[in-house]
């Protein structure tokens, strides 16, 4: 497979601080930089790679710069390298056996920094040493992890996040057999075998963001289908940040204390919520596609990718600013947060520039002071770099 240069394009931008929030002091400080944006494509040496599900079942490990790509249905596992964009190796792990990394389904993989590996499965997880032996199989229930107790018929969802450390997973919970099931976070101690629950009120305000298709009328959530808002954690080693794809506002949880506080930030640059103007109920497919793109075009906010090196949380949004409909034109914009967590930058790209950012959740994270946001560029592997130049 022939490598493909692409060319770099620049731009400049000012990021300007942002008005402190009435609520809450967000700081006063301006951070200012340029920026510039390039493509890099991944050699993949006549291999067909797993491009689904925008690489969600990824994790990019800095120690050694590798990102590790899993298959969730074959438990294949490939390693890029991202010094020489090219396709390292190719792991395959056991389905069957003692060191069978799948039970239901997977739903994503972690590298901790001591080498080992975490795979989140459907009910549970799935631990292997640094050697690839399994050393631990765990279903996420009240039997194995002590402390706060699931109610009845409540679950802990195996999609969550493991902190790089691999002392924590977090992730969502609830009754997921009914519409309005999800009810809060999960804080799992890998170490103590301990769970802590802390509820949420932020799943029934998106309730009013929901669209419903045909068959889907305020029934069971068995029936019908639904385009809702998206809920994002983002985990870094001493706090999670909790927020979501309609309002611009966050939730910190410190993993030690469990202390957990609320943000709402403000913006000059574009809506801080959906406003829903889109009809909430279609009664044919074709309705369902048509009202789902106008949902699409409002205000979309994307998850929190800390920047480990400098210790700031960015953020990708995008908002229709021309065209029509069916030909949108989008504008995208950059928010900064501080470690305390305080707005120190927002700005709008030029005219032009695009991030490939939908509001469907895909890999994006920090690697040499870059922002590397996956691209499938024709069925190939690929990152759109987004690189800020500090003034």
């Amino acid at each position: 497979m022939k490598r493909f240069p692409f060319p770099v394009l620049f731009s400049m931008v000012t990021l300007v601080a942002c008005q402190p929030d009435k609520s809450e002091d967000t700081g006063a400080n301006s951070l200012t930089f340029s920026y510039e944006i390039d493509t890099v494509r991944i050699d993949a040496k006549e291999e067909f790679l797993f491009l689904n599900m925008g690489l969600f079942m990824s994790d990019y490990r800095p120690k050694n710069d590798l990102l590790y790509n899993l298959n969730p249905e074959t438990s294949r596992l490939e390693m890029i390298d991202l010094e020489k964009n090219e396709l390292k190796e190719i792991v395959q792990f056991d389905q069957d056996g003692p060191n069978a990394v799948k039970e239901i389904f997977t739903s994503g993989i972690k590298i901790t920094d001591s080498g080992e590996k975490w795979f989140t499965d459907y009910y549970g997880l799935i631990h292997l040493n640094a050697a690839g032996e399994r050393v631990g199989q765990f279903r996420l229930t009240n039997d194995v992890f002590q402390g706060d107790t699931l109610p009845v018929g409540f679950e802990i969802d195996g999609m969550g996040k493991i902190t790089r450390s691999g002392r924590y997973f977090v992730s969502h919970y609830g009754n997921y057999s009914q519409k309005d099931g999800l009810k809060g976070l999960a804080v799992i101690d890998l170490e103590s075998k301990t769970k802590r629950l802390i509820p949420l009120g932020v799943f029934q305000a998106l309730e009013k963001y929901e669209l419903a298709g045909p068959g889907r009328e305020g029934q069971n959530v068995s029936s019908g289908i639904t385009a809702s808002e998206r809920n994002f954690i983002t985990p870094t080693d001493q706090q999670i940040l909790h927020s979501n794809s309609a309002q611009n506002r966050l939730l910190s949880l410190d993993l030690v204390s469990g202390e957990h506080r609320e943000v709402k930030l403000n913006s000059k640059l574009l809506s801080d919520e959906k406003p829903g103007l889109y009809p909430k109920q279609a009664n044919s497919i074709e309705q369902f596609d048509e009202f789902n793109e106008m949902k699409k075009q409002e205000v979309t906010f994307g998850p929190w990718i800390y920047d480990y090196d400098r210790g700031y949380f960015w953020r990708v949004s995008r908002e229709k600013s021309g065209g029509t409909v069916e030909n949108p034109v989008f504008a995208f914009f950059i928010t900064v947060l501080d470690r305390d967590l305080k707005q120190i930058a927002e700005a709008q790209l030029t005219e032009g520039d695009t991030l490939p950012f939908d509001g469907l959740p895909s890999v994006s994270f920090f690697k040499n002071g870059m922002l590397y946001m996956f691209l499938n560029e024709e069925d190939e592997m690929a990152f759109v770099r987004f690189k800020p130049n500090f003034d």
